[in-house]
């Protein structure tokens, strides 16, 4: 930079022209610094005299003050601008403007560029006083904080988790950022992490400063709890580079008040440029976000998009948790409308195929507005419509930047359509050895024309197979084999076993820049959907042995986290990959999707198909635990489809058992009795393997009322565990079995199954089942009026739940536990425990749970619960669970009380 220049935010700096001034080291740097920081002011010698000397001048300080600055009005009197006076006040410097950094920091109006000025510790030279330098550090830190709010507003909050990380490191007790990295970590799908940073931090300020968190991160982290941050989506994709023309459209679209504007025309004729464009010009007037989908409906080999499935994507960026998201289509279509109805959003729906297609997606009311391209009108819809054509012939010559007669002819040879044009620009740009004439020439010969140019369709093809030519074959072979693993995002560990390579990032990298792949977290990328067709067209016969490696990766590694979870029940497994996994949960929680698209897309393989149903035989009880109930029926699909690949009798009966678990959740409890007992036929020669089926098939008939049969059925279950199966196995029919007895009333018997597990579960050091038995003997406990033990036992229950992130079983024993500190008179725990299960449930948007929770908190006394608990738990159909019912003491409740349920753990 020319000109002059003065830095106090890192070590002094002063030069000009570029080039360093140099200033006399020691005291006189630091009187000039004392001047920089004011700049047109008067400073006093004595001012100067009590920092230079920490308040202590020596009788010389005086005269030694008058050197410094002698020897300073040496160092600056040729710097242009630049004046050092003297008064009977004091000293006063003027500098030329905007040449400190200081006033440049203050002025700037975008953090990020006032941030660009530091260059390290501010006032480095004062090392006698640091209380200037202190509030120059909380100016920056409060610009830091102000950068990351901003982030998080843009929807980047993926991009500065790592950021926010190290400042709350360095800066532990400030509120503010912790508060943006809880922000950050939940909108990012971490909410475990978020409510984990508000944990350390609120332990921190006990211990160290004795203070509890200010209510504004209280109420940030009770709003996580409950789902309540809106998150502010910003998913359009970026801006067209060149975009020209479409002036008329563009003001078209931007200038209407209409809700739905809806483009089309032919294929190739930018409409996505066109609609991208737009909606990048009107994000300003929609603070709420912009929500984006390509509906697929014109893209090779894919079918469109069900509306069903992009009303669930959209909610959940738009910040409904995952579990809260109704699996009914009509239930989330209207959840998604009154979402919007809040807010305004713009929604671009990109390449729909029919209005049909579209209609679920469209706001109720004004506010938001949604922007449509598709080849055919939507006549049908009440829209803004515009029709593109082709290009008039000076943007098709902007549009390949260039006016020549042969830039013509290329014009007019691609019909002047955005698509051809484009490819024929960038084929120009990636050939620099060409002219244009040369492009000319090609495009001619009309039998070659649309091989030159890979017109509509084909016309993808050939953009992406410039930039697939330009890879090395490492690259190549990496891109190929990924376009064929299915799955939404991939992990470097998968990367490196579907390669069968350590090193991958020397792959990956062109790739990258490329842009044929895209990152999506810490080493963490993704395909898009052309981009992963095109490449599987290319994939060589290494694609099965890849496959194959990968799936395995994912079998053995999601082994290694359940042995991880319960050592017990998968403590035989030896995969290696359980050495490296630090948090078994998470990774789970992270890949549960992938592993979804991974084992699905293995079904049809006969060589691959074992993979598939291993891992759904695998996946089932995390995400029947976990309550994922959409993706627990799509696994049972899995499983069946993999099975009858496969084409065994241990196949199909492992299937079975996965769609049983599925239809128990979703409550067609007839069906996956039905199904338990086919495995129960098929396992004539397995006594261990029948134990575990009647087990499911107890713990079912409790589930429907039949108590009597599920007693006899569980002794059965028990009996074949126990003499059949590995030492200790007989515990998980034992706590079932507690359950029956519970609910019948026959709470000696209940006590008795529970003790027997609890024995047998603690020996196995099974601390799932450990927690499982003790909420059996908590509830029996309480029923038989031993308080005290029933507490003790609950609260063991609760810590282990918390322990191995079992948070659907904490909430039910936390409701008991509730329910037995008002049977003993103590409302104010019992306040505490309801609490946070209406937490927990909100959360999940567990209607059966919530309304409990607020049951129990109106009878502790507050009352205004009371109203909205009748509300819950009046809903038509609501799955309720016997178990808990029989433990709440309900008022006025009829001998009709609904028993259907799912499990209490």
């Amino acid at each position: 930079m020319d000109g002059v220049r003065f830095g106090v935010l890192g070590p002094l700096l002063v030069t000009h022209e570029g080039r360093d001034v140099r200033v006399p080291a020691g005291q006189p740097r630091q009187v000039l610094v004392l001047l920089l920081l004011h700049t047109g002011q008067t400073v006093s010698v004595d001012h100067l005299m009590s920092v230079l000397w920490d308040g202590d001048p020596p009788a010389s300080a005086r005269k030694a003050v008058q050197v410094h600055v002698s020897q300073l009005r040496r160092a600056l009197k040729d710097l242009p601008g630049v004046s050092l006076e003297w008064s009977r006040q004091g000293y006063r410097l003027d500098v030329p403007d905007r040449s400190l950094d200081l006033q440049l920091f203050r002025d700037a109006q975008d953090p990020d560029e006032a941030l660009a000025h530091w260059r390290g510790p501010a006032l480095a030279e004062l090392t006698t006083n640091t209380q200037l330098a202190n509030q120059l550090e909380e100016e920056r830190l409060g610009a830091i904080e102000r950068r990351v709010d901003k982030a998080i507003k843009d929807g980047r909050h993926h991009e500065i988790i790592g950021e926010l990380t190290g400042y709350v490191t360095e800066h532990p007790t400030r509120e503010r950022l912790r508060g943006a990295l809880m922000v950050a970590l939940h909108r990012g799908g971490r909410q475990a992490d978020a409510l984990r940073t508000y944990d350390e931090g609120r332990r921190l300020l006990a211990e160290e400063l004795g203070l509890d968190p200010g209510q504004e991160l209280k109420d940030l982290h009770a709003a996580i709890l409950r789902g309540d941050i809106p998150a502010v989506p910003r998913e359009l994709p970026a801006k067209p580079d060149p975009f020209v023309g479409r002036r008329a459209e563009i003001e078209l679209i931007t200038g209407t008040s209409d809700t739905v504007i809806a483009v089309h025309g032919p294929g190739g004729q930018g409409k996505s440029a066109l609609a991208t464009a737009a909606a990048h010009a009107m994000a300003g007037r929609f603070p709420d976000g912009q929500l984006y989908v390509d509906l697929h409906g014109a893209t090779p080999g894919r079918s469109p998009l069900s509306p069903a499935e992009v009303v669930r994507r959209f909610l959940r960026a738009l910040g409904t948790p995952p579990l809260a998201v109704p699996t009914d289509p009509s239930e989330a279509a209207a959840l998604y409308r009154s979402t919007l109805a809040r807010r305004k959003v713009l929604v671009l729906l990109d390449n729909a195929v029919d209005a049909a297609q579209v209609g679920p997606l469209l706001p109720g009311e004004p506010g938001s507005a949604v922007l449509i391209t598709s080849r055919r009108m939507l006549a049908t819809l009440s829209a803004r419509h515009v029709r593109l054509d082709s290009l008039p012939q000076e943007d098709a010559l902007r549009l390949l930047g260039d006016d020549s007669p042969a830039a013509e002819q290329v014009a007019k040879a691609c019909d002047y359509l955005p698509l051809a044009l484009t490819i024929a620009a960038a084929r120009l740009r990636s050939r620099p050895d060409w002219t244009t004439a040369t492009l000319a020439k090609r495009l001619a010969d009309q039998r070659h024309r649309l091989d030159e140019l890979d017109f509509d369709d084909l016309g993808v093809r050939s953009s992406f197979q410039l930039s697939f030519e330009g890879l090395n074959a490492g690259s190549t072979r990496a891109f190929t084999l990924l376009c064929c693993l299915n799955v939404p995002s991939v992990s470097e560990p998968v990367i490196q076993a579907l390669l069968g390579q350590a090193d991958v990032d020397r792959a990956l990298d062109p790739l990258v820049d490329a842009k044929l792949v895209e990152p999506c977290g810490p080493e963490r990328y993704r395909v898009h959907d052309l981009l992963r067709l095109f490449g599987a067209e290319h994939v060589n016969d290494e694609k099965h042995d890849a496959l194959a490696r990968a799936l395995t990766h994912y079998r053995e590694t999601l082994a290694a986290a359940l042995k991880k979870l319960r050592p017990h029940a998968y403590g035989a497994l030896g995969y290696s990959a359980a050495d490296g996994l630090d948090e078994p949960l998470r990774w789970l929680t992270d890949e549960a999707e992938n592993l979804l698209a991974a084992a699905r897309s293995a079904v049809a393989e006969p060589a691959l198909a074992g993979h598939a149903l291993a891992i759904a035989h695998m996946l089932y009880p995390h995400l029947f635990k976990q309550d994922r109930v959409a993706d627990l029926v799509e696994l049972g699909q899995i499983a069946d489809q993999a099975a009858r690949t496969a084409g065994s009798s241990a196949a199909l009966q492992t299937a079975l058992l996965v769609r049983s678990a599925a239809n128990r959740r979703i409550g067609s409890f007839e069906t996956a009795r039905a199904q338990l007992e086919e495995v129960l036929e098929a396992r004539a020669d397995d006594p261990f393997g029948q134990g575990r089926a009647l087990a499911g098939i107890g713990t079912i008939q409790r589930e429907l009322g039949e108590l009597e049969q599920a007693s006899e059925t569980l002794a059965q279950a028990i009996k074949l565990t126990e003499e059949y199966g590995p030492a200790g196995a007989q515990r998980v029919p034992l706590s079932a079995l507690a359950q029956v007895h519970q609910v019948a009333g026959r709470y000696e018997q209940a006590l008795d199954a529970a003790v027997q597990s609890l024995g047998h579960a603690r020996e196995h050091a099974d601390e799932a089942g450990t927690a499982y038995a003790l909420a059996s003997q908590g509830q029996a406990l309480f029923k038989l009026g031993r308080l005290d033990e029933a507490e003790a036992a609950l609260d063991e229950c609760i810590e282990l739940c918390r322990v191995t992130g079992e948070h659907n079983d904490e909430w039910q024993a936390l409701l008991c536990r509730a329910e037995l500190l008002l049977a003993a008179g103590r409302p104010a725990p019992a306040t505490k425990d309801a609490e946070r299960c209406l937490e927990i449930t909100s959360a999940r948007g567990d209607r059966y749970g919530e309304g409990v929770a607020r049951l129990v908190l109106a009878k502790a006394g507050l009352e205004k619960h009371a109203d909205r608990a009748a509300e819950l738990l009046g809903t038509p159909g609501l799955r309720r669970d016997n178990l808990l019912d029989s433990l709440i003491s309900w008022p006025e409740r009829g001998e009709d009380q609904p028993q259907c349920s799912k499990p209490l753990v």
